[in-house]
């Protein structure tokens, strides 16, 4: 679980959010399965401005794929 979810929390307050986020644990696989479905595949060579498609394609994925990371709390 990453640290982030119980960033300022202490004693009980930090373990019954930890039992909560755990307890969701259903819900965040059916949103991490969802949210790489989203991630996207080669770029069209065909277009003369593919390499910055590539790089905004790169990015968004990136950015998917911590997402991701965040909601994997097991």
């Amino acid at each position: 679980m990453d640290s982030r979810w119980l960033k300022g929390l202490t004693g009980e307050a930090k373990e019954t959010e930890r039992k909560r986020i755990v307890a969701s644990s259903t819900i965040l696989l059916d949103a991490i399965e969802i949210l790489e479905s989203f991630e996207e595949g080669t770029p069209d060579y065909s277009s003369p401005s593919w390499a910055y498609e590539q790089a905004d394609r790169n990015g968004a994925n990136r950015k998917l794929r911590e997402v991701i990371k965040f909601l994997k709390v097991r």
